[in-house]
């Protein structure tokens, strides 16, 4: 009997053994370029290793009546585990990103901007802004692809999901305690309740959305 179990227990190993290999690419958002390795399993799951990145986008705009213009970039990398819950390409996804996605904004000079209500013209005075996602979150989604095929060859996948995560807002200026003609002085007091609007209004986004699609290639 236990010999039995011994070799059942040998067989249902060999099931959970990889049977397929795969890379595969693609575009999408946060990070613009994929590319990534895949482990399809024969009993409905499987595991990859991806990373995604690439995008540097310069912005010009506005937060909270600051006039800024700064940059954002972002990459990630990632290791997913892949469960296909039907006979099909569709499956649920969990995992864990390493992310270095931030976002740069910097007070625009000869400009009049508004902090906590009083409006300053910025001259040569620096307002800065960094907003940053944290390094580690978990990823939780769906997708499509990724399944264990004996056909091998070219393939299509899909994912979309969430990381799951609150951004960091900091502020350093040089307008601390500065009188401007109109006779008003920016205090420590209104740097910090500028400060705390701008984290309260990205602060209230607790998920950043991730989506890609591409082709694989399983061999």
């Amino acid at each position: 009997m236990k010999k039995k179990i011994l070799v059942l227990a040998a067989l249902a190993a060999m099931g959970c053994v990889a049977q397929a290999q795969e890379i595969y690419g693609g575009v999408g958002l946060p990070g613009l370029v994929s590319l990534g390795y895949a482990q399809p399993y024969g009993g409905n799951l499987g595991w990859r290793a991806e990373y995604a990145g690439g995008l540097s986008v310069n912005k010009d705009g506005e937060q909270d009546g600051v006039k800024v213009t700064g940059s954002i970039k972002a990459n990630r990398a990632g290791v997913f585990a892949d469960w296909f819950p039907f006979d099909s390409g569709f499956r649920l996804v969990g995992g864990l990103t390493v992310n270095d996605i931030k976002a740069n904004f910097n007070g625009v000079g000869s400009v009049t901007s508004t902090i906590n209500g009083k409006s300053v013209r910025m001259g040569a005075e620096t307002f800065n802004v960094n907003v940053n996602f944290p390094t580690v979150t978990p990823y939780i989604g769906i997708g499509y692809g990724h399944q264990f095929s004996k056909v091998k060859g070219l393939g299509f996948y899909a994912d979309l999901g969430v990381m799951i995560g609150t951004f960091n807002t900091d502020v350093t200026t040089s307008l601390l305690n500065k009188t401007f003609i109109d006779g008003s002085t920016i205090t420590q007091a209104d740097i910090d309740a500028q400060t705390k609007t701008m984290r309260d209004s990205v602060g209230s986004l607790s998920v950043l959305p991730s989506f890609s699609l591409g082709l694989t290639y399983q061999f």
